[in-house]
């Protein structure tokens, strides 16, 4: 009995002994885990190279809604045109029925080579030659074309610049009036909005 007692107690000994190596093998192993890469390119540790990041911008143009509809088109074929001749997501904001003003969506992708529009530009100007048209079966006589663009406080500072001299410039450069407006905002928008008023 003696020598079985001291058999089990060497056994357990050596299990008691192999226990801690194990945990800290363990432990080592997970410390060595890498953490998951946040850049949306990468997946498991490799560049994803088919998908290169792109940064989108959306412009928000003011439109007369009397003009909306001749936009959209019947049946939204003349927007869908749009879209497809831009590459850009065009989209009529929803207002109030008494609004005045009505808000057009544009968004594309902002990538531009030297010297080029990007798509998102392109798009506005595509849109906004559409506002025009529009605009010049109504209108009779010699007319000012304005074109009135919604932006946040910091992007009309950045328009602006120090001490006015980036607008003064733009104004040199194009001979256009550039206004900035606090007051006649379309419903909806936000209290940092502003308008910026090309004519």
């Amino acid at each position: 009995l003696n020598s079985r007692a001291r058999e089990k107690q060497q056994r357990y000994g050596k299990k008691k002994q192999q226990l801690p190596l194990k945990q800290k093998q363990k432990g080592e192993c997970s410390t060595s885990m890498a953490k998951p890469n946040s850049n949306p390119n990468h997946s498991n540790g490799h560049v994803n190279r088919s998908r290169p990041y792109t940064t989108h911008v959306t412009f928000r143009l003011l439109c007369h809604a009397s003009r909306v509809g001749a936009i959209i088109g019947k049946s939204g074929v003349l927007i869908k045109s749009l879209q497809e001749a831009t590459g850009a997501k065009i989209r009529i904001v929803d207002a109030p029925p008494d609004s005045p003003d009505r808000v057009i969506l544009v968004s594309a992708p902002s990538v531009t080579e030297d010297g080029e529009l990007s798509t998102a530009q392109e798009a506005l100007l595509k849109v906004f030659d559409r506002v025009l048209d529009v605009a010049a079966g109504t209108e009779v006589g010699d007319r000012v074309v304005s074109c009135r663009l919604l932006a946040e406080t910091s992007q009309v500072g950045a328009v602006i610049g120090k001490a006015g001299k980036v607008v003064e410039k733009i104004r040199m450069d194009t001979g256009c009036k550039i206004r900035v407006l606090n007051e006649g905002l379309p419903a909806g928008t936000a209290p940092s909005d502003e308008i910026v008023e090309v004519s």
